[in-house]
């Protein structure tokens, strides 16, 4: 279970990390506006880490034969972000942090193939301890 679960919690605390990195202090404690929109920036940037959370806790709990996929999905998640995050943070491009925006999407794709994969793994392992029994 902590391998499980472990993993995405890595990916969300390098993400708080760099972000926090990025962000420009004075800007937030300008205005509420400011605050509001970090507060919300925050959290579009760790849904698909709460995303990965469920899931493993989900193939725990339900798909305990698709624990391995659901553990290299883990990994293909901090990879992953890692990567994204290393991009944003040596790109010359003034653009670059627009990738923090669009990052979730692909983050929240790799929790979704990452549930169906260890689902589909845990079904066909079920069926065939059934045929051999």
């Amino acid at each position: 279970m902590l391998a499980l679960v472990g993993l995405p919690v890595v990916g969300a605390v390098t993400t708080l990390v760099v972000s926090a990195h990025l962000t420009s202090w004075d800007l937030v404690t300008e205005d509420v506006g400011a605050v509001l929109f970090t507060v919300l920036f925050i959290g579009w940037a760790l849904l698909p880490f709460a995303a990965a959370v469920a899931v493993a806790v989900s193939v725990y709990r339900h798909w305990r034969g698709g624990a391995a996929v659901a553990i290299v999905g883990g990994l293909v998640l901090v990879a992953l972000t890692v990567g994204l995050l290393w991009s944003v943070l040596t790109s010359e491009s003034s653009t670059a942090v627009l990738g923090l925006l669009f990052a979730p999407f692909l983050q929240a794709a790799v929790a979704g193939v990452t549930m169906v994969a260890a689902v589909c793994l845990a079904r066909w392992r079920r069926r065939r301890q059934s045929r051999l029994a």
